[in-house]
């Protein structure tokens, strides 16, 4: 199991775009991901439960990934919720 913390650096957060980057990505692994924000926790696979964490800029979450190819699967999935995304 790899798990540490994230800071969420996206200016706007993570909304429904960003979210559906994180989960596309997520799905590329066969391993567990989970994203845990203030003990609600989402699949990071999985769209609508990200957006329910309510990811706002400055927030800290713990971010788990458990399988095979956990430490790769860590590494997207943490890029992608310290992306700085350009959505306008």
């Amino acid at each position: 199991m790899v798990t540490g913390k994230i800071v969420i650096k996206n200016e706007r957060g993570i909304h429904a775009r960003p979210s559906a980057e994180v989960a596309k990505e997520a799905i590329k692994y066969k391993s567990c991901i989970t994203v845990d924000h203030e003990g609600n926790k989402g699949n990071a696979k999985e769209v609508l439960q990200l957006i329910v964490l309510e990811l706002y800029k400055g927030e800290t979450v713990t971010l788990t990934a458990e399988g095979e190819d956990e430490q790769a699967a860590f590494d997207a999935v943490k890029a992608l919720l310290e992306k700085q995304y350009d959505f306008d």
